[in-house]
């Protein structure tokens, strides 16, 4: 039976493809044969001998038929491809209900019920020790007398991370009464007073003592560099702090909001942006040196693992850090770089070390970001890659258009977390990252650069390179101050949004990138014995 539908599979695709040729060799005689008068009337009027009028005349008439033979061609292949791809669509759609009502009409048997309580039994051990963990990990004593804390220093305010070596369910906050400088602390503190506001923890007290963090003379010796280099530069200053170490105290509020508005607050918070900054810079100057493919990737990995940790490994920093040392550590073992393992992996790392990192608002915009450029653009791209940026020629513009549409993806998968936590709606602000990610990016390489140039005392290319920094960082400040003067690129919304139209929202993008995106962007063979071709007459 196999093979005898096999043989009439052929004869039916084989007759098809005999009426299509007929079709064309019809189409070719009738062009020939309708415009032969329109090609005489056209080309009439060239003054030629009389022995070359006929053949001019027949070659003008076989380069018209030709042409628009070819255009003939062209639209039925584009109608061929519509047809395919709603045939797909169809059968496909008609697949997954099919399968729909099967799911809804399977008969339960033992083997089912096994399953399902076994799959139950998974996830509620899961949720047990999740919970379990988390009431290890959490403080659970009275803020009150004297505890250790372990503190950031950021300026005239202290984060609290822990306190005696558990976490608190709030965020928590301290005055550095002390004049502290910035950098990590693990301090006796006799607390005196506890206000809570809105879930954020301010404790009222005195330190009884500290101990700093090893790191905080590397930390002191950085900013001195940049006390000495940009003091005069009040903005630049600023940003150099924050950019490179993280320190935003010095930032002004005019200035943050400044970057909020416009779209770039993430070049004020370390991020996976300057991760791979550190990561490419090492292995370029190591480069340099013609050292060893293993060595360089080894040496970059020292490094990030270094810088991280001295600027502090916050749940945003950790998600880059983790998945840029994976990266390395595949292009070390010469195994295929998988970004899709590596952000699980930083997840699960994550949740183990600090649960109540699920909770940090930075470290859910840096996932929102990350899955919108691994997850969702891919999908997006397939639809405008071939209807837009094959079609744009020049270089610079299709990687522009490009680098819109991530911004704008990324945009679209953050737009929940905007309106939960800042009640805010970004509309055209993911345009001026086309501008000002490179601009910024280009002042921080030049900062870390200075840096460089500063521990291996190179600082007779201070005067150059602080020159280039401030012109760049001007044109930079200027594009940010006209940035924020321009209307509608984010709308205030009043009141915040609720909970379950967050879940609501992702749960929608999910469905459209996963399952309804797909059926667009499908790959479709348009001659397959699946397509009826007897639909071109």
């Amino acid at each position: 039976m196999k093979n005898g539908g096999n043989f009439e599979n052929n004869e039916i695709i084989e007759e098809r493809n005999k009426k299509i040729d007929f079709e064309n060799i019809k189409f070719r005689k009738i062009v020939k044969k309708s415009n032969k008068n329109e090609n005489i009337k056209n080309y009439g009027n060239i003054k030629v001998s009389k022995n070359n009028d006929n053949s001019q005349t027949q070659e003008n008439v076989n380069k018209f038929e030709n042409k628009e033979f070819d255009k003939y061609i062209l639209e039925m292949q584009k109608f061929r491809e519509k047809e395919a791809r709603k045939k797909y669509i169809k059968s496909e759609l008609s697949r997954r209900k099919q399968n729909l009502v099967r799911f809804f009409n399977i008969e339960i048997g033992i083997e089912e019920v096994k399953r399902t309580w076994q799959f139950g039994i998974l996830i509620l051990a899961g949720i047990f020790l999740f919970v379990f963990y988390l009431n290890f990990v959490t403080f659970k004593g009275e803020l009150s007398g004297e505890k250790t804390l372990y503190v950031k220093i950021d300026g005239n305010r202290g984060s609290v991370l822990k306190v005696n070596n558990k976490y608190l369910k709030s965020q928590a906050s301290i005055e550095n009464k002390k004049g502290l400088e910035y950098g990590f602390y693990l301090m006796r503190y006799k607390i005196r007073k506890v206000v809570n506001k809105n879930g954020n923890i301010k404790i009222e007290g005195k330190v009884l003592g500290y101990k700093e963090s090893r790191l905080n003379r590397v930390r002191k010796y950085i900013l001195e560099i940049f006390d000495n280099l940009f003091i005069t530069e009040e903005n630049l200053y600023a940003f150099s702090r924050a950019a490179v170490l993280g320190e935003k105290a010095e930032v002004s509020k005019d200035m943050k909001d400044k970057f909020k508005y416009t779209g770039l607050a993430h070049l004020i918070v370390i991020s996976g942006t300057h991760i791979s900054l550190v990561v490419i810079g090492i292995v370029k100057i190591l480069d340099g040196l013609s050292l060893g493919y293993r060595f360089k990737y080894l040496m970059a990995l020292a490094a990030l693992t270094f810088y991280c940790a001295l600027i502090g490994f916050s749940p945003g920093i950790l998600r880059a850090y983790i998945m840029g040392a994976m990266m390395i550590l595949a292009r070390v073992l010469f195994e295929q770089e998988d970004s899709k393992k590596s952000l699980l992996v930083s997840f699960i790392v994550i949740i183990v070390l600090n649960p109540y990192s699920l909770f940090d608002i930075s470290m859910q915009l840096s996932y929102a970001a990350v899955v919108a450029i691994i997850f969702v653009n891919p999908e997006f791209k397939k639809i405008y890659q071939e209807k837009i940026l094959d079609k744009i020629k020049n270089e610079v513009l299709r990687n522009t258009v490009d680098l819109i549409f991530l911004s704008l993806t990324i945009q679209i998968t953050s737009i929940p977390l905007f309106l939960y936590y800042f009640e805010k709606l970004p509309l055209f602000s993911f345009l001026l990252n086309i501008v000002g990610i490179p601009i910024g990016t280009v002042v921080i390489q030049c900062l870390f650069l200075a840096v460089l140039l500063n521990i291996f005392k190179l600082s007779l290319f201070n005067g150059i390179v602080v020159f280039i920094t401030e012109v760049i960082f001007k044109a930079f400040e200027g594009f940010i101050y006209a940035g924020s003067k321009i209307p509608l690129l984010q709308l205030n919304i009043n009141g915040k949004a609720p909970l379950w139209t967050v879940f609501a929202y992702y749960g929608m993008l999910f469905f459209i990138t996963f399952f309804v995106m797909p059926l667009f962007t499908a790959k479709i063979d348009m001659y397959s014995s699946s397509f009826n071709t007897e639909t071109i007459k």
